[in-house]
């Protein structure tokens, strides 16, 4: 070997050595090196949540009581449909129980529901009866989850119940992510009849809530309602009509609406999180 080759290898011998050390500390336990790209979100120190914080995997259930009357209702995660060429999620709202032998034991669950202004009749929303919801369809991206149909209960001419698929026109973007203090967004408006503007925006975050599933630090959503375009009375201003407390991968563990919307006659309920089942990891 003559003296050029040993000038060339004892220069790059510095950078042999340099780069085998810095593979060594990239290693894991059993010597592979770590993947580059893959980043774990910490909503809690960012100050934002994320679309992956919000878990929406097939197979998810959470199950909510009425703070008042102790009756419950479970929404799941299950199955798909194609709404408009686009594959969507259903998911699926459980009966309310314990109800009366005679009551009708299913109801309109805020939960997701941009403020139950589903069904329409000459192009008016009808939101004087609460018409129960079975399932609602969402599809979720980095940006947002947004729903795009709906199945409803309706009563028909021979005393029974039907069940109705209908779908928003256009679709309701129920979650703008991430969700940070400020933030504002239109989850749906009608101009046709008597105009209707609903926005949700998020009022706080790191807020402190107990319900019987737990403890958990969370983002309260609050939800605006404004029918009509005149300061006559016949208008309302609602402010706010839904409160929404969404804890970091787990989802909204509480939430509070106005049953009635449209009238003087205002009626809060409560629902909580009781318990939940999230298959996880969460990867949607």
């Amino acid at each position: 070997m003559n003296s050029y080759q040993l000038s060339v290898i004892g220069y790059q011998l510095p950078k042999i050595i340099l780069f085998f050390f810095l593979f060594l500390c990239s290693c894991g336990d059993e010597g592979l090196v770590a993947p580059h790209g893959e980043i774990m979100l910490q909503p809690n120190t960012t100050g934002r949540l994320h679309a992956i914080d919000f878990p929406t995997d097939t197979g998810s259930a959470w199950t909510y009581v009425n703070v008042d009357t102790n009756q419950e209702f479970t929404l799941r995660v299950e199955g798909t449909r194609d709404i408009s060429g686009t594959t969507h999620r259903q998911m699926t709202v459980g009966q309310l129980n314990p109800v009366e032998t005679d009551e009708f034991n299913w109801q309109a669950i805020d939960h997701l529901a941009a403020n139950a202004f589903y069904l329409r009749l000459d192009a008016e929303f009808l939101d004087v009866f609460p018409f129960p919801i079975f399932a609602t369809y969402f599809s979720k991206t980095v940006q947002a989850l947004e729903e795009s149909a709906f199945d409803i209960f309706l009563p028909s001419s021979t005393n029974t119940v039907t069940v109705q698929h209908e779908k928003h026109f256009p679709p309701r973007r129920l979650w703008d992510f991430p969700l940070q203090v400020g933030k504002q967004w239109v989850v749906f408006e009608k101009t046709v009849g008597v105009p209707v503007k609903v926005t949700r925006y998020v009022a706080e975050k790191d807020v402190q809530v107990t319900v019987p599933a737990g403890s958990y630090t969370t983002y309260v959503v609050h939800e605006e309602a404004v029918y009509g375009d005149s300061p006559e009375p016949s208008s309302f201003l609602i402010s706010p009509p839904a409160i929404y407390w969404i804890a970091p991968s787990i989802g909204v563990v509480q939430y509070r609406y106005n049953r009635y919307r449209a009238t003087e006659a205002l009626f809060s309920e409560t629902f909580a999180l009781k318990s939940f089942h999230l298959p996880g990891p969460n990867t949607d």
